[in-house]
Protein backbone atom coordinates (compact mmCIF):
# COMPACT_ATOMS: atom_id res chain seq x y z
CA UNK A 1 0.00 0.00 0.00
CA UNK A 2 3.06 2.31 0.75
CA UNK A 3 4.59 2.01 -2.45
CA UNK A 4 1.41 1.94 -4.41
CA UNK A 5 0.63 5.41 -2.25
CA UNK A 6 4.23 6.80 -3.19
CA UNK A 7 3.56 5.85 -6.78
CA UNK A 8 0.18 7.61 -7.02
CA UNK A 9 1.28 10.53 -4.68
CA UNK A 10 -2.13 10.22 -2.59
CA UNK A 11 -1.19 10.30 0.94
CA UNK A 12 -5.15 10.03 2.20
CA UNK A 13 -8.19 7.90 -0.32
CA UNK A 14 -7.47 7.08 -3.45
CA UNK A 15 -8.09 10.64 -5.89
CA UNK A 16 -9.74 8.40 -8.52
CA UNK A 17 -7.08 6.31 -8.93
CA UNK A 18 -8.36 2.89 -10.15
CA UNK A 19 -5.37 0.92 -9.64
CA UNK A 20 -5.23 2.62 -5.94
CA UNK A 21 -8.97 2.02 -5.37
CA UNK A 22 -8.25 -1.86 -5.59
CA UNK A 23 -4.98 -1.87 -3.48
CA UNK A 24 -7.45 -0.86 -0.82
CA UNK A 25 -10.21 -3.07 -1.45
CA UNK A 26 -7.91 -6.06 -1.51
CA UNK A 27 -5.98 -4.74 1.33
CA UNK A 28 -9.56 -4.09 2.74
CA UNK A 29 -10.67 -7.44 2.45
CA UNK A 30 -7.99 -9.01 3.37
CA UNK A 31 -7.97 -7.31 6.85
CA UNK A 32 -11.80 -7.81 7.09
CA UNK A 33 -11.62 -11.65 6.85
CA UNK A 34 -8.51 -13.28 8.03
CA UNK A 35 -8.98 -12.26 11.48
CA UNK A 36 -12.24 -14.07 11.91
CA UNK A 37 -10.45 -17.31 10.41
CA UNK A 38 -7.44 -17.36 12.11
CA UNK A 39 -9.47 -17.32 15.44
CA UNK A 40 -11.67 -20.17 14.20
CA UNK A 41 -8.22 -21.86 13.54
CA UNK A 42 -7.22 -20.86 17.38
CA UNK A 43 -10.27 -22.76 18.36
CA UNK A 44 -9.36 -26.09 16.45
CA UNK A 45 -5.65 -25.48 17.90
CA UNK A 46 -7.37 -25.10 21.50
CA UNK A 47 -9.71 -28.60 21.06
CA UNK A 48 -6.94 -30.35 19.98
CA UNK A 49 -8.15 -31.04 16.08
CA UNK A 50 -5.90 -33.09 13.86
CA UNK A 51 -3.25 -30.98 12.50
CA UNK A 52 -3.62 -31.86 9.25
CA UNK A 53 -6.77 -30.83 9.06
CA UNK A 54 -5.67 -27.60 10.41
CA UNK A 55 -2.93 -27.66 7.79
CA UNK A 56 -5.41 -28.11 4.72
CA UNK A 57 -7.91 -25.55 5.90
CA UNK A 58 -4.76 -23.04 5.76
CA UNK A 59 -3.82 -23.68 3.36
CA UNK A 60 -6.80 -23.20 1.32
CA UNK A 61 -7.35 -19.81 2.76
CA UNK A 62 -4.69 -18.53 2.31
CA UNK A 63 -5.05 -20.01 -1.79
CA UNK A 64 -7.95 -18.60 -1.58
CA UNK A 65 -6.91 -15.24 -0.68
CA UNK A 66 -3.96 -15.00 -2.91
CA UNK A 67 -6.18 -15.91 -5.77
CA UNK A 68 -8.78 -12.94 -4.92
CA UNK A 69 -5.97 -10.46 -4.30
CA UNK A 70 -4.36 -11.09 -7.36
CA UNK A 71 -7.54 -11.27 -9.78
CA UNK A 72 -8.56 -7.47 -7.83
CA UNK A 73 -5.15 -6.08 -8.47
CA UNK A 74 -3.63 -7.68 -12.19
CA UNK A 75 -6.47 -9.61 -13.86
CA UNK A 76 -9.52 -7.51 -13.59
CA UNK A 77 -6.90 -4.54 -14.52
CA UNK A 78 -6.20 -6.30 -17.65
CA UNK A 79 -9.01 -8.30 -18.62
CA UNK A 80 -12.03 -6.91 -16.73
CA UNK A 81 -12.35 -11.09 -15.44
CA UNK A 82 -14.45 -11.54 -12.50
CA UNK A 83 -13.73 -15.56 -12.39
CA UNK A 84 -10.55 -15.80 -10.31
CA UNK A 85 -11.95 -13.60 -7.71
CA UNK A 86 -15.35 -15.59 -7.39
CA UNK A 87 -13.09 -18.93 -7.27
CA UNK A 88 -10.83 -16.69 -4.60
CA UNK A 89 -13.73 -16.32 -2.59
CA UNK A 90 -15.46 -19.51 -2.96
CA UNK A 91 -12.07 -21.22 -1.32
CA UNK A 92 -12.11 -18.09 1.49
CA UNK A 93 -15.79 -18.67 2.23
CA UNK A 94 -15.23 -22.70 1.90
CA UNK A 95 -12.47 -22.53 4.38
CA UNK A 96 -14.41 -20.28 6.83
CA UNK A 97 -17.21 -22.56 6.83
CA UNK A 98 -15.10 -25.89 6.90
CA UNK A 99 -13.94 -24.44 10.24
CA UNK A 100 -16.20 -23.28 11.63
CA UNK A 101 -18.14 -26.56 11.49
CA UNK A 102 -15.73 -28.48 12.15
CA UNK A 103 -14.73 -26.73 15.36
CA UNK A 104 -18.36 -27.04 16.55
CA UNK A 105 -18.67 -31.03 15.30
CA UNK A 106 -15.10 -31.85 17.23
CA UNK A 107 -16.02 -29.75 20.18
CA UNK A 108 -19.29 -31.60 20.34
CA UNK A 109 -17.59 -35.18 19.57
CA UNK A 110 -15.04 -35.11 22.60
CA UNK A 111 -18.26 -34.13 24.86
CA UNK A 112 -20.21 -37.23 24.35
Amino acid sequence: MIRRRRQSKVAIGTADSDELSRAVRAHGNFTEVTPIFLISLLILELVDSYLWWVAILGILFIAGRILHAWSILVVEAQRGSYSLRVAGMMLTVTSLAMSAISGVVWVVWNLS
